[in-house]
């Protein structure tokens, strides 16, 4: 057995699954609304029988790998870990899936998390450094919980402290900690600054950031520093804060983007927890697309100087193409941790009803960068919103945003709509502005009505097997599908020999992706069942004739094509042949169409 099917057997998908998403029970079975994509109406179904799930609406499925997986944004291996803990299963050092050296540097940067909160607890420093934190309104139980911590100023505190432990040097600066500063030898990488431990989405400490305190500061200095790149910590794929927020921001379906470290912590300790921190560092496509997995609707809440403004315009353009929904919240201080600093409920207040649109935010953003009341100034404002204002699909919307520009700049409106159809088309804006409806559903391929239809029959014949050992002349060569026509051969021959249980005897005979096709029918059935087992009998049974019907129509058309090949030859006996039996199949097609009441 191998170590997934171990962790599988110890481990329930229906407890699994109902720890992020309310379940209820629905027959055999249980129901939900999709949380991988947006709708009313539930049709994510969960099977305890066959411990697997799959959404009929957008066609995701599968085991509680997957689902971990699709829900953390982790790869297999990731979600490996997570359920091996949960299942008190110990996944050997040699383990393929499991790399060693990763592990250490897992080890290490926990370590010297524990060693910078202790020293923010306990050194004389640490807690002049913890006084400006409470000072700046952050509660105690809030520096507990996020392990903020304090870095001595100090060449070789953490490096001596993790020696000390037993790991190498080399170790401890592969893991971001330590700068070489010689030949083989090294010295801290934080010192004297405020420790914000970077944690991925598991909730496992990979990286730090550090706030200068309590020392000068040279221009040399950065006020903040982060960990570099490492084989845990990629700057441009973590979003501070997230793992405690994803949930949250699933179940708001709205993600709050803010800045910096305090401006998350603050704001998660105000109430507003459906936040995600770009650390200091540009947002990317990358924490979009981390982002998109819980929620397409964003709230940017970028600082209010110039950097912050031009972040926020950056932002914005990448996230419109990424077709995500962007609101703009305006920013009265400095940045959220000073709002919520001077009193919380008014940061609540702003995210809730304060928000702007993003034709709003780019108003706001050309009238203050140029005066209305001058030519040049006039030109600018209109340089930058007009553009935008004709990428808008909709007229109507076009037409309110352009009679609100004519009115702050006090000209016509229909000079503004001259200028406007000037504008050459930028594809790249229209695409921004393209508003859809959210869908992050990937859906399925259209399904012909022959592959709906031997779907619907094979998964009635194996949610109700008996069927088949008196059932009319059917075989597998009435599918077009092979993987259903083998199934279905497979499912038949037990049936004459009398089998008992008959499903677990023919999975035993599948191939894995025969087995997952097997249950994802049967739950498709469950999922939409009959009422009364006359229902099914008789279902079964149409589904019987339009198979045949289908394989006779399907006939025709090549006997017609042989037939008239034949002619060709002028082969008297080949084509008699022909015809009598496109005759046969004729009379029987009509005989179907009439028992169909066609």
């Amino acid at each position: 057995m191998g170590i997934s099917d171990e962790i599988k057997q110890k481990l329930d998908v229906v407890e699994i699954v109902g720890e992020y998403i309310k379940l209820a029970k629905a027959g055999r079975n249980y129901k939900a609304n999709c949380p991988f994509h947006g709708e009313k109406t539930p049709s994510f179904m969960v099977s305890p029988e066959r411990q697997i799930w799959h959404c009929f609406g957008c066609g995701e499925g599968g085991d509680i790998f997957k689902f971990v997986m699709m829900m953390e944004g982790i790869e297999f291996g990731d979600a490996l870990r997570i359920l091996a803990k949960r299942a008190g299963v110990i996944l050997k050092r040699q383990d393929p899936q499991i790399q060693s050296q990763k592990k250490r540097i897992y080890e290490i940067n926990e370590l010297a998390a524990k060693f910078f909160a202790w020293q923010l607890e306990k050194s004389p420093a640490g807690q002049k450094a913890k006084k400006y934190l409470l000072d700046r309104g952050m509660e105690e139980q809030t520096i507990k919980d996020w392990r903020i911590g304090w870095a001595a100023d100090d060449w070789h505190a953490l490096c001596g402290f993790l020696v000390g432990r037993g790991y190498k040097d080399s170790e401890i600066f592969q893991a971001g900690l330590s700068v070489e500063s010689g030949r083989n030898t090294f010295h801290d990488r934080f010192r004297g600054r405020i420790i914000f431990p970077i944690r991925d989405i598991q909730g496992q400490t990979i990286a730090f950031g550090g706030r200068i305190f309590g020392i000068e500061k040279s221009d040399e200095m950065a006020k903040y520093l982060n960990s570099p790149q490492t084989e845990l910590y990629d700057k441009s794929r973590v979003l501070f804060g997230l793992d405690k927020s994803k949930m949250e921001i699933r179940a708001k379906d709205r993600c709050v983007i803010v800045e910096g470290y305090m401006d998350l912590i603050m704001s998660y300790q105000a109430g507003v927890k459906n936040v995600a921190a770009s650390s200091g560092t540009a947002l990317t496509e990358n924490h979009l697309n981390i982002i998109g997995r819980y929620t397409k609707n964003l709230a940017m809440a970028f600082d209010s100087d110039s950097a912050g403004a031009a972040a926020t315009k950056r932002s914005v353009d990448m996230a419109l193409r990424g077709d995500f929904n962007v609101r703009v919240i305006p920013m009265k201080e400095k940045d959220p941790a000073d709002i919520v600093k001077k009193d919380p409920a008014d940061w609540l207040q702003i995210v809730e009803s304060k928000s702007q649109s993003v034709m709003e935010f780019y108003f706001a953003d050309a009238f203050s960068k140029f005066d209305g009341s001058t030519l040049d100034g006039q030109r600018e404002i209109k340089n930058s919103i007009l553009p935008m204002i004709k990428a808008i699909a909709s007229n109507t919307e076009q037409s309110h945003w352009l009679a609100d520009l004519a009115s702050r700049l006090r000209v016509s409106e229909s000079d503004l709509l001259a200028d406007m159809k000037k504008i050459k088309d930028d594809p790249v804006s229209r695409q921004n502005f393209q508003i859809a409806a959210p869908s992050s559903a990937k859906g399925s391929e259209p399904q012909s009505r022959q592959d709906g239809l031997e779907e619907r029959f094979l998964g009635l014949c194996l949610n109700n097997p008996g069927f088949l050992r008196n059932a009319p002349e059917v075989s597998g060569d009435c599918f077009q599908n092979k993987a259903l026509a083998n199934i279905f051969g497979q499912l038949q021959n037990l049936a004459q020999d009398q089998k008992e249980d008959l499903i677990n005897h023919l999975r035993k005979n599948l191939s894995p992706e025969l087995k997952i096709q097997v249950d994802y029918l049967s739950l498709k059935i469950e999922q939409q069942p009959a009422e009364e087992e006359m229902e099914i009998i008789s279902e079964i049974e149409s589904c019987v004739k339009e198979l045949k019907i289908i394989k006779l129509k399907r006939s025709l058309v090549v006997l017609s094509a042989q037939i008239k090949e034949a002619q060709g030859s002028s082969d008297k006996s080949e084509i008699s042949g022909l015809l009598e039996k496109f005759s046969e199949f004729s009379m029987r097609l009509s005989k179907l169409l009439g028992e169909a009441g066609r």
